[in-house]
């Protein structure tokens, strides 16, 4: 038989996998994204895997356009409480479309320098924050600081 145990249900610890949807903005950025993380217990705190893909749109000069998606490997602290300090690194690939200019057909950005209207490239990426997650219970709250997330707020569910 093939099955996943829920160790969540039995000792009070935090549900193993989550859902989430944020937006972050910093004045001429504005993104919004989706994540999927697998918490792995260890002690007072988890490991996390987590799977996103965000877009983003720059206002500058011009418009561009950006699609990120994601893989991070963290830490979450806390095993059984409800208040958590989260941080995840990993790399990202960063596609770039500037569909809109205001100088001519083309923009750049200081990291893509050639005259193009698509431009790709992996990237770093990390974040660090805080994660507000009772256990046992559904609801994910997240508020922090990444790239490329920005200044993100996020709400999601655990299962």
């Amino acid at each position: 038989m093939f099955a996943q145990s829920n160790e969540s249900t039995v000792n009070g610890t935090l549900q193993k996998n989550s859902l989430s949807f944020n937006v972050g903005t910093v004045i001429l950025v504005n993104g919004i994204g989706v994540k999927y993380q697998r918490l792995f217990p260890y002690e007072n705190f988890r490991f996390t895997t987590t799977i996103g893909a965000d877009i983003f749109r720059l206002k500058f000069i011009g418009i561009d356009d950006f699609f990120v998606p994601s893989l991070r490997f963290g830490l979450i602290t806390g095993k059984s409480k409800r208040h958590h300090i989260e941080f995840n690194a990993g790399l990202g690939w960063l596609y770039m479309q500037s569909p809109k200019s205001g100088f001519g057909p083309y923009t750049s950005t200081p990291f893509m320098s050639s005259p193009s209207t698509e431009r790709s490239s992996f990237i770093p990426v990390a974040n660090i924050g805080y994660r507000f997650q009772a256990p046992n219970k559904d609801f994910v709250f997240r508020t922090g600081l990444g790239f490329p997330e920005l200044i993100y707020v996020g709400l999601g569910v655990a299962f």
